[in-house]
């Protein structure tokens, strides 16, 4: 199968000039040696290692994965693809095996043939789904996703990108870790990007760092050539870290960092196809979130179980998808005609307005236009511009209600004071019903539960005269009191007598086992684990379990 692969040219395009015109796909790691002889995984680690002997053992590993592709796995007639400095892109196929030119200059020795379809494709041939798997900064990456092979195939011949069926949702997907590599790749030398790790995992539409979401986003970290310092899985949620390139080959990495990575403690990214002797990858499972409450509730006999710790949880306004979307803006120096474009094509009643360093200055709205008395080249500045209320991606959520319910929204910037996003009344309430749903559902279905079978023990004891439960008289008296918690319903539930005195006709296995996948929800819901996961799942699971007991209980 072909398969399609992107290979940079260097950080500034310096093997760009050589791969045009001797027809060759180029690697760099200049201070590398010959891989000729490099027919197994430890013999490339063995070049790598000694060539960067100080490097951090991660990055090594990185750097390891992406010359082993180049050495070894990339086909002769897959498609290269080739980003240019000047913004338009050389698609090829690939005609030759690894080669090494002992007498060329450092940098320019890795090298493969490639004969070159097109070398000026637009990137504005390319979808944006497409065009989002090229934010990778990784030197040697497959593009994998979207069927890229056979559109970019398409694009080499010179027809149109044909797209993908599944584009919108598996943009959706991408475009916030390759939104998060292009700011990486833009950040001044010596100045990462930080973020708070609770900011930091809404890039993934997550709100905790369970097993699922640590792997997706080790994968994206992996799959855009990105690490954590220190790593996201290790320190408090609130506590911030630095967003830096992995991936790159060396002479780049270093340019970006200002600094070798041997010191560094970063987060595990480890190469996802690193050959035939795959080292053991740790297990994702075993990372823990410090934030997030051990506690959960008794299992088996029912005694009383240690009450969870308190977790204290903040709703940043960063977690809002809207609040990190790209908006249209102008500045100061532009054209006043261009915003008056640009609002009437979208139907906007207002416009961000920016300095050239990208802060939030203000905003233009129709009343300002209209009462400027602007010549044809009037500038936005002439403007009356109007200074609006901000929040950062790191607030509470909380508090930019009372902005939003007094002007209809409030622009969103991130902590260095850039652009990141708004917010509106529509927003917010699509949130708040996310975050609030489940907790309504869980509490009439408890309370529905609670009554009906506090009904059913109080049956049984007039029956009987006892509740007919084993154990302390105590703890008997307070599951008749409303005193149950949700282990107890699944634990009474499983009894023949209490099922019979609920009076319940449909199936009591079935009822007891969708109940306890609920408790499970239920505690991962109320201790903030898992719940952001599948939330949609979890929502349904509990609605099911609450319209059976409406069936037979129609009141609360």
């Amino acid at each position: 199968m072909v398969k399609a692969w992107m290979i940079r040219a260097g950080a500034d395009g310096e093997r760009e000039e050589a791969s045009l015109s001797e027809r060759l796909t180029i690697a760099g790691w200049p201070e590398v040696g010959d891989l000729t002889h490099c027919s197994s995984w430890d013999d490339l680690r063995t070049e790598i290692d000694k060539a960067y002997p100080r490097e951090n053992p991660r990055v090594l590993s990185n750097w390891q994965g992406q010359l082993w592709r180049f050495r070894t796995v990339l086909t002769p007639g897959d498609i290269i693809v080739l980003p240019l400095k000047a913004g338009s892109v050389a698609i090829g196929y690939l005609t030759g095996d690894y080669q090494y030119r002992v007498d060329s200059p450092p940098g320019l020795r890795h090298v493969r043939g490639v004969y070159w379809s097109r070398t000026d494709v637009p990137r504005s041939d390319f979808r944006a789904d497409l065009r989002a798997t090229l934010g990778s900064l990784l030197t040697v990456s497959e593009l994998r996703r979207l069927d890229a092979a056979s559109r970019l195939a398409a694009l080499a011949n010179g027809n149109p990108d044909p797209g993908n069926p599944d584009a919108p949702k598996h943009l959706r997907l991408l475009e916030g870790p390759a939104a998060l590599a292009e700011k990486v790749a833009e950040a001044a030398k010596g100045r990462p990007v930080e973020l708070a790790v609770r900011d930091f995992l809404s890039i993934w539409d997550v709100v905790s760092r369970s097993s699922k979401a640590i792997s997706t986003i080790r994968r994206d970290l992996a799959e855009f050539g990105l690490s954590t310092v220190p790593p996201f899985t290790e320190v408090p949620i609130d506590h911030t870290i630095r967003v830096i390139p992995i991936g790159q080959a060396p002479e780049a990495e270093r340019q970006l960092l200002g600094q070798e990575t041997g010191a560094l403690e970063l987060e595990t990214v480890e190469p996802d196809d690193p050959g035939p002797e795959l080292l053991d990858i740790p297990d994702e499972d075993t990372a823990a979130d410090a934030e997030t409450a051990t506690g959960t509730e008794g299992e088996g006999d029912g005694d009383e179980q240690q009450a969870p710790r308190a977790v204290p949880v903040v709703v940043t306004v960063g977690r809002l998808p809207s609040a990190r979307r790209q908006l249209k803006s102008v500045r100061l120096s532009d054209p006043l005609n261009l915003a008056i474009e640009l609002m009437s094509e979208h139907s906007f009643d207002q416009l961000p307005v920016l300095n050239d360093d990208g802060h939030l200055l203000g905003a233009v709205t129709w009343r300002e236009i209209g009462a400027t008395n602007r010549p044809a080249n009037a500038l936005v500045k002439d403007a009356a511009v109007l200074k609006v209320r901000s929040v950062r991606t790191d607030d509470p959520l909380v508090d930019c209600l009372v902005n939003v319910a007094d002007h209809g929204c409030v622009f969103v910037v991130n902590p260095d004071g850039t652009l990141s996003g708004i917010v509106t009344g529509h927003d917010l309430a699509h949130r708040f019903e996310q975050e609030l749903r489940p907790y309504a559902l869980l509490e009439e279905l408890e309370r529905r539960l609670r009554r009906a079978l506090g009904h059913a023990l109080r049956r049984i004891k007039e029956t009987t005269g006892e509740y007919g439960l084993p154990g302390d008289p105590a703890r008997i008296v307070k599951l008749g009191d409303k005193g149950m918690n949700f282990s107890d319903y699944v634990q009474l539930l499983n009894r023949s007598d209490v099922w019979e005195a609920t009076g319940w006709q449909f199936p009591q296995t079935r009822f007891t086992e969708r109940l306890d996948r609920v408790r499970t929800i239920r505690n991962k819901t109320m201790h903030f684990h898992e719940m952001d996961d599948d939330r949609a799942s979890a929502v349904e699971e509990i609605r099911v379990a609450l319209q059976m007991l409406k069936t037979v209980q129609p009141q609360a």
